[in-house]
């Protein structure tokens, strides 16, 4: 009797006492508790506990949303006939607030009745973490699953899981077909670089070992057969405590298709423009070979200018020695002959002295001819710098010029002191005077009567001169005027002009001598040339 007494009296401490909410309740109606059960439902005072029933201190439904009454009556039936049950529920404390319990209840007999022993022990704080890892895995469930890239899962490089996107990448229907497979199974045998695929993945498989991960481009083979690249990046994880591969595989065939484009293209770019570069060396010898032609073309025409100019002096010379001889011949005749007289003899030393005054007048008018052409011709194929006067050199031009000049009647007016020597190549400003003045002559005074020219010659700043050079020619018409400096282009093409002249003298003036020119022009208003050229050297 004694033993029953004490182990009803150690039951009665542990009940008290426990740190679990314990109760005992019969017909659905708890009868008893202890004081951790009344701090666990948040009452003051047991009289609020007892005669209350489990549902008053639980929610309307439960975790999986069934009704707590009809959940909670199915437990206790279950607890009757199999004499424990436990499971995990959702309390509602006095103040409302709910709470994770685990609870235990026991069927036991007391006082000849049959009674529940319930043990109620929070544990929230674990549900909390539990339905924390629960809702990350399933987070992870749905990316994995619902990932457009394809994602896989390896372990000792064989596939254990995958994701429908990796099925529809390889054409396949059910991850039966996938798992058990390695990456071996499906990559062709070769690389695109040529290198073995297994070679290559015990290579890559290296370096994941040694960094965790891996990104790589790589070739595989479709279900058909087909191949195609794909971006692979490889992590290495552990997964229920082992070694196993996360693998994301994302379909890069238009990036590649679009990479050997682009590739292509630019291998096609690179002989066009190789192709480009020779024919634009050979534009360049054939502009080269052009402007030669252009210069001889040019020097030619002084050279027939001066041929015509010459032939007038060396004829009337000609005739004028003819005559002197008939006469010397006449008067040695007459003094053979004893018939000479003195007034004939006067008539002949007359006569003598004035045809060899128009000699020597037309011998030094045939000199300064070829001096002139000589000094302009040679300078026009020369490139050697030398000291000129500029007014004087203008005045040689002008002078090799004559014949062109008369032809057309024009009138050249020049404006350029006579104390301006310097050091240039002559031969420049010869090219560049001559190719205005026929241009002039060529197009500004085409079908007109007479014109007239204007150049002016003045020092503008430290070796720099300007040169003024005015027509009252045809003019330009706007059309044209930002086009004559462009090779090849001439209005002219039909009588034989080549549409040089300016470009050469463009390049001349802003590449040889330094400077700039610029043309102003109305049609029917002439044409004005403003020069600005260097010299090395400027004389005092």
């Amino acid at each position: 009797m004694n033993d029953v007494n004490n182990c009803e009296n150690g039951f009665e401490a542990v009940f008290r006492n426990s740190k679990d909410g314990l109760a005992i309740f019969k017909d659905e109606v708890f009868i008893d508790c202890n004081a951790s059960m009344l701090t666990l439902v948040g009452v003051d005072n047991r009289d609020d506990f007892i005669g209350k029933t489990p549902f008053d201190f639980s929610p309307a439904r439960q975790h999986d949303g069934t009704l707590s009454v009809t959940k909670g009556l199915a437990l206790v039936a279950r607890c009757h006939q199999e004499g424990s049950v436990r499971f995990e529920w959702i309390i509602k404390r006095f103040n409302g607030d709910a709470l994770w319990v685990e609870i235990i209840l026991t069927k036991m007999t007391m006082d000849g009745e049959e009674v529940i022993y319930a043990s109620w022990r929070d544990i929230s704080e674990s549900k909390a973490i539990e339905l924390a890892l629960k809702e990350q895995k399933n987070t992870f469930e749905t990316l994995f699953n619902e990932s457009q890239d394809g994602l896989s899962l390896l372990i000792d490089h064989k596939f254990i899981d995958c994701n429908k996107a990796l099925l529809d990448m390889f054409g396949y229907s059910s991850k039966e077909e996938i798992l058990g497979l390695t990456p071996m199974d499906l990559s062709p045998e070769y690389q695109a670089d040529g290198r073995r695929s297994v070679d290559v993945v015990a290579d890559n498989a290296k370096q994941v070992a040694g960094y965790g991960n891996k990104m790589l481009e790589w070739q595989h083979q479709r279900a058909d057969g087909s191949l195609f690249w794909t971006e692979i990046i490889v992590i290495e994880i552990k997964l229920n405590g082992g070694p196993a591969i996360y693998a994301i595989t994302r379909d890069i065939s238009e990036k590649k298709a679009l990479q050997e484009k682009i590739i292509s293209r630019n291998e096609a770019l690179k002989e066009t423009n190789r192709s480009l570069s020779e024919t634009i060396e050979s534009l360049k010898l054939a502009q080269s070979k052009l402007v030669e032609s252009e210069k001889m073309a040019s020097l030619g025409s002084l050279v027939a200018g001066v041929a015509h100019e010459i032939n007038t002096p060396v004829g009337i010379g000609l005739t004028g020695i003819t005559q002197l001889m008939e006469e010397c011949r006449d008067i040695q005749t007459r003094y053979e002959q004893g018939n000479l007289t003195e007034n004939d003899f006067e008539d002949y030393l007359n006569s003598a002295s004035e045809l060899a005054g128009m000699i020597k007048k037309n011998i030094d008018r045939t000199a300064q001819l070829v001096r002139s052409f000589k000094q302009v011709a040679v300078d026009q194929t020369s490139e050697e710098d030398r000291e000129v006067n500029l007014n004087q050199y203008l005045d040689e031009i002008f002078y090799s010029l004559s014949s062109v000049l008369r032809k057309a009647k024009v009138v050249v007016a020049t404006e350029c002191r006579n104390d301006i020597n310097v050091v240039t190549n002559p031969g420049l400003l010869s090219q560049v005077v001559t190719n205005l003045i026929m241009n002039s002559v060529n197009h500004g005074f085409k079908d007109r009567d007479s014109g007239n020219i204007y150049i002016g010659i003045s020092e503008h700043e430290n070796n720099m001169f300007m040169m003024q050079y005015r027509d009252d020619g045809r003019g330009i018409n706007k059309e044209n005027l930002s086009r004559i400096f462009d090779p090849f282009f001439t209005t002219n093409r039909s009588h034989g002009g080549t549409g040089l002249g300016l470009n050469i003298t463009y390049n001349i003036i802003t590449n040889a001598l330094g400077g700039s020119i610029t043309c102003n022009s109305e049609e029917n208003k002439g044409v004005e040339f403003i020069i600005k050229f260097k010299v090395k050297a400027r004389l005092d």
